[in-house]
């Protein structure tokens, strides 16, 4: 169940990795001003904070637009280096299809 995270809370350390692409993120900007947040972000817990794994564009939008907090899924039950290793695949596949499969990767893990 996702819960609301004020930004403070992140360790965003691992957005260096992420590829720009600066059309896709006005239309997620552009989707978040008019919809709001719809994936949550994900989350592992890390020391006080929170290792942000997937949703590093999300929080960039969801700041320009001066929102407060972010919709989260913690998976407090894996360590950071499995949910790593986990989530590369979904984002192998986000990445080189048009539409996102990272619906069924969630599903995937909800059922693991």
């Amino acid at each position: 169940m996702p819960q609301a995270l004020e930004f403070h809370q992140l360790d965003r350390r691992l957005e260096h990795l992420r590829v720009r692409h600066p059309p896709r993120f006005r239309r997620l900007l552009a989707s978040l001003a008019e919809t709001g947040q719809q994936p949550p972000i994900v989350v592992v817990p890390h020391e006080q904070r929170y290792l942000v794994i997937d949703g590093h564009q999300r929080i960039a939008a969801l700041l320009q637009l001066r929102r407060d907090t972010v919709d989260a899924v913690v998976l407090e039950t894996i360590s950071e280096a499995e949910a790593l290793l986990r989530f590369a695949p979904c984002v192998r596949t986000a990445s080189r299809k048009r539409r996102s499969n990272k619906a069924g990767c969630w599903r995937r893990w909800k059922k693991s």
